[in-house]
């Protein structure tokens, strides 16, 4: 696809995008990712009923119940069931010109499949159990005393003042998933900068990113790509003691360069949100924020409160692999269902004053963001504990740190809510 026709195809979602947004539709507002409040919006999702249907040709829930029976329906996938059809095959298996008008999806023109964002349940269950005693809660505990030795260097490297984004999350996140793959130290400044091309590409599953993004986007995958194939063919020759050498032993080649691409390009951005809008919510908070520089132990319950009240993924786009019936609606094959997770977090028939950030309460069952069938669920350990140990060496490091000025939000980031900039001083 040249500059311009990819260009045309962005401009012409974000168009889309933009004008439903005027007719006052919340869902088709927050891919909009404007100047609205995604809280309020979340609200206005839930109060169109169970399961609504947007103008963004969406059924669309902020319900908790409706969410979790989405989320956890095998016949609802991140995978299109006509993923794998080519993009002019007819339906009857012949080949095809597009037609002019014809525009096609995000998922068609940026490379998510690479980086296994679009895998389907069977897939994302197989690799669950590849990884398990590699990436599993236990397995990573070893990897506790780096993590927090990473945390700590990135956070005396940044001084006294310093974007608690771009100074210490974005490249603790980074390094803590080079070393676990065993990247060479003199490709680290390459590795860092990969992963950071690469942070939109969430969001851009579902609100059409700037060419440039794009670009960028398209430039990381493929450096990142070209960046493992070189370290897979050395870990064939000389195995070492990280998780693409443990990968190699256990399946083929193609499935560790996939598994890996989500680690690289994918598993930062998710820590680096889900610590940034932790501290972000705890400055809001100065009570809960003393409790714990009392007791960094607390910091798991501050995790797994961000993961419900400001969720690292916050829409989720399924898609019917079959005709299906869903809180009494039926939707087609092909049909796309988005689940509001922060919504669905912050519904009041699941959850005592839900507005209220409050690591005390009381959690039933995995977050929404991390259910199982999703691909970012393969990497809910990894993320886990590097927010965790960010968030305790903040405490034991930096108790009295402050705000300096207001959190950013990235642009068009409808789906992650992602900082940009959070300014802090201590």
């Amino acid at each position: 696809m040249t500059d311009s026709e990819l260009g045309r195809v962005l401009l012409t979602h974000r168009g889309v995008q933009w004008i439903i947004g005027t007719k006052e539709d919340p869902y088709a507002l927050l891919l909009r990712a404007a100047d609205d409040d995604p809280h309020l919006l979340g609200e206005l999702i839930r109060e169109r009923g169970p399961l609504y249907r947007s103008s963004a040709e969406a059924w669309v829930t902020g319900r908790h119940e409706v969410a979790v029976q989405a989320l956890g329906d095998p016949r609802l996938s991140v995978r299109h069931p006509d993923a794998d059809a080519s993009a002019a095959d007819d339906g009857e298996g012949e080949q095809r010109e597009p037609m002019p008008w014809e525009v096609p999806a995000l998922r068609e023109i940026l490379p998510f499949d690479e980086m296994f964002l679009t895998a389907g349940r069977a897939d994302c269950e197989r690799v669950r159990e590849l990884l398990e005693p590699l990436l599993g809660a236990k397995a990573l505990e070893r990897w506790r005393p780096v993590v927090e030795r990473d945390q700590r260097q990135a956070l005396a490297d940044a001084g006294a003042q310093f974007d608690l984004r771009v100074d210490v999350a974005d490249r603790f996140a980074a390094e803590v998933v080079r070393e676990l793959l065993g990247v060479p130290e003199e490709d680290r400044d390459r590795f860092a900068a990969l992963c950071r091309g690469a942070a939109p590409a969430l969001d851009a599953m579902l609100c059409s990113p700037h060419l440039r993004t794009a670009h960028e986007l398209i430039t990381s995958v493929e450096g990142m790509r070209s960046l493992l194939t070189d370290l897979i063919a050395r870990r064939r020759q000389t195995p070492g003691d990280d998780l693409v050498s443990a990968l190699l032993a256990a399946t083929h080649e193609d499935e560790v360069r996939s598994v890996c691409m989500l680690l690289a390009l994918v598993g930062p951005e998710l820590s680096s949100t889900l610590f940034c809008g932790s501290v972000a919510a705890l400055l809001e908070n100065p009570g809960v924020w003393r409790s714990l520089c009392d007791d960094p132990a607390g910091a798991p319950a501050v995790v797994e409160e961000t993961l419900r009240h400001a969720p690292p993924v916050r829409l989720v786009a399924l898609y019917a692999v079959e005709d299906l019936e869903l809180a009494g609606t039926a939707v087609p094959a092909g049909g796309q269902v988005v689940v509001a997770v922060e919504a669905a977090g912050r519904d009041p028939e699941a959850h005592t004053e839900p507005s209220v950030f409050d690591p005390a309460r009381k959690r039933d069952g995995e977050p929404l963001v991390f259910s199982a069938g999703l691909p970012v669920s393969l990497l809910a350990p990894l993320v886990r504990l590097q927010a965790e140990c960010a968030l305790r060496v903040l405490a034991a490091e930096a108790p009295g740190v402050r705000r300096t000025g207001p959190v950013l939000r990235r642009l068009r980031s409808g789906v992650t809510g992602a900082v940009l900039e959070l300014p802090l001083a201590r």
